[in-house]
């Protein structure tokens, strides 16, 4: 009996872990001139990520931006996107990647000849 309570606790336990590792994972930063967060939203096995960068200066941004990251499930490169509102909102919809909270992702921005990293961790 007792070898059945310790196995079903173990099993409860790594389900736990399990779930754990499921989670929404939201991931921040900051440079001198960008804001950005990555955010993957769990839904069944697929996962949707949403990479928002936001220009901090008050003028309006208008030149195309190139703009890179990666992370353990991936990567992902543009060039010549066209800002609106001074963000940029890119999404995309993948197979559940292996990705930890403890995970940092860089980001690479270049704008108007000007190129910056900015550094996401989670929260």
């Amino acid at each position: 009996m007792r070898k059945a309570f310790v196995l079903l606790f173990s099993l409860l336990l790594l389900q736990g872990c399990a779930r754990e590792d499921q989670k929404n994972l939201v991931f921040s930063g900051e440079s001198e001139h960008w804001t950005g967060k990555f955010e993957v939203y769990r839904i069944g096995d697929k996962a949707e990520e949403r990479l928002t960068l936001q220009y901090k200066p008050n003028e309006r941004l208008t030149v195309p931006i190139d703009f890179s990251y990666s992370f353990s499930g991936g990567s992902s490169s543009t060039k010549g996107y066209n800002i609106e509102n001074n963000k940029i909102v890119d999404r995309s919809l993948s197979s559940i990647a292996p990705l930890h909270k403890s995970e940092e992702i860089p980001i690479h921005v270049g704008w108007a000849g000007k190129t910056e990293d900015v550094l996401l961790k989670s929260k």
